[in-house]
């Protein structure tokens, strides 16, 4: 049933209620009133008949107090038989006998002796009439009231339908959201048809239709960010194995080749000059396949830390630190890792939120050392209960941030905000007084219904 029907039918219910009640009224209050007026007409007739009866016969004087047309009293000669009809005024018409039952006022009568004791007249008071009269007047009120309550019904109809009809566009608006359209259109659509609680209905759905549609060109924007990220680390490996590991592969086959060569030469001995070549050629193939095997791990590392499978995220950050610090020995480095409290420390925290502490630190000793050249960076990471933070500081020059801060820092910085975004987290770049730079990331220690986020 919807909700219509049923608030009619609520109001319908009401008013059959209100009815029945004013008809028990109704009826309670003819029940007294038709007592009070029988009794009022029996002592009536019981006065008028004793004076009829003294004055003659009582034939004559039946025959002139039926004359004078007393409402509700009838006279009978001598003593009223039992099965004596009830007489009443046909311009009434018929009363229901349930109607009747539920009045529950029988006629009375009364019987007038002489001296003798004999009963000379017995005057009848029947509530037919005034019994009728009511029913008259009930079944006016009655069709008044069915007219009114079909009158407001209506009414009441109509109300309901033009007070709802913002719901139509309210469920249209919802369904949109259900199918990712986010734009509801201008806000009077959703007004409410002035229904206060329509209206603040009507109002938080085009607000959340707003911000979920603010919340799409986001995501649309980092995705596409996203991609152009990848795009550009592919465009760097693709140009390091083209520039670096291409030209040392082409080397080695350049020395392996000539190599071959003078190995193979039909000479009975080799000269000096050519086992001089030949041993040199062999160094620098070796020389080369080093140079290769270290481009391709730190390809591989750009792609994913080996540490961190092979070792605690404490460890991996110390050996990051130590990597560092035996390219830069110029550079003074320092790590921190503090546990308040907690039982596993960072090494307890789950694969994506070490990865993620892991890229941050980083992407921002590169970073340092790549914008600010300092001669101090210092490395902090705080295991907190319910989070983790990261702090990544150096003396450099500074750093002008400002609304972009995050993307200056280049691919890395750039993705690691996203990244910490996505795990519900916040990032900061910025500059203390001006001197030095300073990277915050503070990050819940439970990423819920984020476990794909790597």
């Amino acid at each position: 049933m919807s909700l219509r029907m049923r608030m009619l039918a609520l109001i319908g219910l009401f008013l059959a209620l209100l009815a029945v009640a004013g008809a028990a009224v109704m009826i309670a209050n003819a029940r007294d009133a038709v007592r009070a007026e029988m009794a009022s007409a029996l002592d009536l007739g019981i006065a008028i008949g004793r004076a009829e009866a003294g004055r003659g016969a009582v034939p004559d004087a039946v025959a002139a107090l039926d004359r004078l047309g007393l409402r509700h009293l009838r006279f009978i000669a001598g003593e009223a038989p039992s099965d004596s009809p009830s007489g009443g005024d046909a311009g009434h018409g018929a009363v229901p006998g349930w109607f009747a039952a539920l009045v529950g006022v029988a006629p009375q009568a009364h019987a007038l002796t002489g001296a003798d004791g004999r009963v000379l007249l017995t005057v009848v008071a029947e509530p037919q009439d005034e019994v009728a009269e009511v029913w008259e007047d009930m079944r006016d009120l009655a069709l008044a009231m069915l007219v009114a309550g079909l009158l407001l019904l209506g009414a009441a109809w109509m109300a309901v339908g033009r007070a709802f009809a913002p719901l139509a566009r309210i469920e249209a608006a919802v369904r949109r959201l259900r199918e990712g359209l986010y734009e509801p259109g201008p806000r009077d659509g959703l007004a409410g048809g002035g229904v206060p609680e329509l209206v603040r209905l009507g109002t938080g759905i085009a607000a959340l239709a707003e911000e979920l549609a603010a919340a799409g060109r986001e995501n649309r924007r980092l995705g596409q960010r996203l991609i152009e990220a990848q795009d550009r680390e592919r465009r760097d490996i693709a140009r390091e194995i083209h520039d670096e590991l291409g030209a040392a592969l082409f080397a080695i086959k350049v020395d392996a080749g000539r190599i071959l060569r003078l190995s193979e030469e039909p000479k009975p001995e080799a000269t000096i000059s050519e086992r001089v070549e030949i041993a040199g050629r062999a160094r620098a193939v070796l020389s080369m396949a080093a140079d290769v095997h270290r481009m391709s791990r730190r390809i591989l590392v750009r792609l994913r830390p080996a540490l961190l499978d092979q070792l605690p995220l404490g460890e991996a950050l110390s050996g990051l630190v130590d990597e560092w610090a035996r390219r830069e020995p110029a550079v003074r480095w320092s790590l921190d890792v503090a546990e308040d409290g907690t039982p596993d420390g960072i090494d307890g925290l789950d694969e994506v939120l070490r990865l993620t502490v892991f890229r941050l630190a980083q992407e921002s000793l590169v970073n340092a050392l790549r914008h600010a050249r300092p001669t101090n960076v210092s490395v902090t990471v705080r295991r907190r209960p319910d989070r983790v933070e990261v702090v990544v500081t150096d003396d450099g020059p500074g750093f002008r941030h400002g609304p972009g801060a995050a993307e200056q820092g280049g691919l890395g910085i750039a993705g690691m905000a996203e990244r910490v975004r996505a795990l519900g987290g916040t990032l900061r770049i910025g500059s203390d007084d001006g001197q030095g730079t300073r990277v915050t990331a503070c990050l819940p220690c439970v990423p819920a219904g984020l476990e794909d986020v790597a």
